[in-house]
């Protein structure tokens, strides 16, 4: 029991490291060790919530044997030393929190994404594959004009499944020509593993490559029900229809998580549940803890003080993604168990 980012700059037919974020973070989960790591831990209240749960809304939140969550990252800057360049300074979030995280909402299996603040440096992710002896999944940041097929098959070895190509965090906008080519990159590199791209790119951003994604013959995962503005509902919004219509066609996956990222956004409700009603098959869950700041987050806009975690209530987004579900426990199963199973290759 118990995401990549990094940024990248257009230079000619390469790809190169530049300071990309996503809002992730959050500290310690103070739950049952002795469950997951067989190793007592005193009762402490949690303090990253933004309410306590109610009993009702804890029973609510029970989940599915073999529940997966498709988004957290792991930091831990004394083993490993985060980026030089990185665009925020957040706390440790160790894999043992992570599993004590978990182990609350009652997740069997993570997906572990690289964090912006490692760069490309995915050794504390690999680490904790490892540790987790088969129980989880990783989606790293890569340059794929430079990492080896060897690189490539030791991270399938640990469990990777997945490369991220981040563009939302720094409302970074590419032309069509652009997208297609750095997309195509990534598939000539990653085609013989069949692992996924994951994209984090604004909602309006899905129009332009919306043509390009059937010809990669890969998944590809939209993060964060595809980050809509907060400024319409997203049914008025560029990018929906063709979201619509790659979520009809199976020919992506969305990730259901980050809601908190767009608190004010109008009709959420009726956008998740369209989502779930379009392609059921291709919607995975994810919390993305820890629930960093990221730049926003920065003290007095100084990048390398340590920032806290925001506050999330989890256990309550848990329990409203099942009620966006209908209460349907069929629908709950594929959400957090068959679907991501399939799009992590965890019975390959």
């Amino acid at each position: 029991m118990f995401s990549v980012q990094s940024l990248t700059k257009i230079t000619p037919h390469r790809l190169v490291f530049n300071r990309l974020q996503s809002p992730q973070g959050s500290v310690q989960y103070l739950l049952s060790r002795q469950l997951l790591l067989g190793t007592p831990a005193r009762q402490k209240l949690d303090t990253r919530v933004r309410r306590k749960s109610s009993i009702s809304t804890t029973m609510k939140a029970q989940l599915p044997k073999g529940a997966w969550d498709s988004h957290v990252h792991v930091v831990d800057p004394d083993a490993f030393p985060l980026h030089s360049d990185r665009p925020y300074t957040p706390k440790k979030a160790s894999l043992d929190d992570l599993l004590s995280f978990e182990s609350r909402l009652g997740v069997d299996h993570v997906c572990i994404v690289s964090i912006s603040v490692y760069g490309n440096d995915n050794a504390l992710l690999l680490q904790s594959l490892r540790r987790l002896k088969g129980k989880g999944r990783g989606v790293v940041g890569i340059d794929p004009e430079t990492i080896t097929d060897q690189e490539l098959d030791d991270m399938h070895d640990a469990g990777v499944r997945g490369v991220r190509l981040n563009l939302a965090s720094r409302n970074q906008t590419l032309d069509q020509d652009q997208f297609a080519s750095i997309l195509n990159s990534y598939a000539k590199k990653l085609k013989r593993l069949q692992w996924a791209i994951q994209l984090y790119v604004p909602l309006s951003n899905i129009e332009a490559i919306a043509k390009e994604i059937p010809k990669l013959a890969l998944p590809v995962v939209i993060d964060h029900l595809g980050h809509p503005a907060e400024t319409d509902p997203p049914r008025l919004q560029k990018g929906y229809e063709s979201l619509m219509a790659l979520l009809r066609n199976q020919q992506v996956w969305v990730k259901l998580s980050g809601t908190y990222r767009f608190p004010n956004l109008p009709e959420t409700d009726a956008y998740v549940k369209e989502i779930l009603r379009v392609a059921p098959d291709r919607v995975v869950w994810a919390s993305d803890w820890p629930h960093s700041g990221g730049i926003a987050g920065n003290p007095n806009g100084d990048r390398l003080a340590v920032q806290e975690y925001q506050e999330v209530d989890d256990i309550g987004f848990v329990a409203q993604c099942k009620e966006w579900c209908g209460h349907d426990e069929k629908l709950i199963q594929k959400i957090f168990v068959d679907n991501p199973r399939k799009l992590w290759q965890y019975d390959l």
